[in-house]
């Protein structure tokens, strides 16, 4: 089969990738081009060196997914769960990144160009805001690279204890991460951001 007709084939199946779950699904080196897969369970899934240019994966769960070496420049990642996703020289260029968390991410050698990352959470937990140093997550020569990679490792193992887009806002304020966050960027606890819906003019 051609990568042409690949591509058609995945792209016009439209809807019915929406919200699926293929947690732990094997698909290195997929062609996924221009995918609908917003909603979508992939948590733990194997994408490394997946094309996902221009796909659609807003909301969707890539819990420790391995991106390494995808292109998902110009998809649509708002709103999606990326805890503890490997995207070491992941190409995120134009990507939609706007309320992703990133918690726990490992973005070394990741392209970030002209990237949309309003409101996202960062790997260390802080939210993204403009003037942000962002190489110091993804340039190993950084100065702070190694000390910022070494909090991401600390605070990523309760990174379980972290809601979800899903959970309710009662469950977050239980969460042992409330009082990080608030240290980090202000009270949340009664509006959690990563709680906030929205709707998709895409949808």
């Amino acid at each position: 089969m051609s990568q042409q007709r690949e591509n058609s084939e995945i792209y016009n199946r439209g809807g019915a990738w929406k919200g699926a779950d293929l947690t732990g699904a094997g698909l290195e080196g997929a062609c996924l081009y221009r995918a609908y897969l917003a909603g979508a369970i992939l948590d733990s899934a194997n994408l490394r060196g997946s094309d996902l240019q221009g796909a659609n994966l807003r909301k969707a769960s890539l819990y420790e997914a391995d991106l390494k070496g995808a292109d998902l420049s110009g998809s649509n990642l708002g709103t999606s769960d990326l805890r503890r996703a490997c995207l070491e020289d992941t190409r995120l260029s134009r990507a939609n990144l706007n309320r992703a968390n990133l918690l726990g991410a490992r973005l070394a050698g990741a392209c970030l160009d002209h990237a949309d990352l309003a409101s996202a959470i960062l790997p260390d937990g802080t939210r993204y805001e403009e003037g942000v140093c962002i190489e110091r997550y993804t340039d190993k020569n950084h100065p702070d690279f190694d000390a910022t990679l070494a909090l991401i490792h600390e605070l990523g193992k309760d990174t379980d204890n972290l809601p979800t887009p899903a959970t309710e806002a009662e469950a977050y304020r239980k969460s042992p991460w409330k009082q990080f966050v608030e240290q980090t960027y202000g009270s949340l606890a009664d509006n959690p951001i990563e709680l906030h819906e929205y709707e998709d003019p895409l949808e």
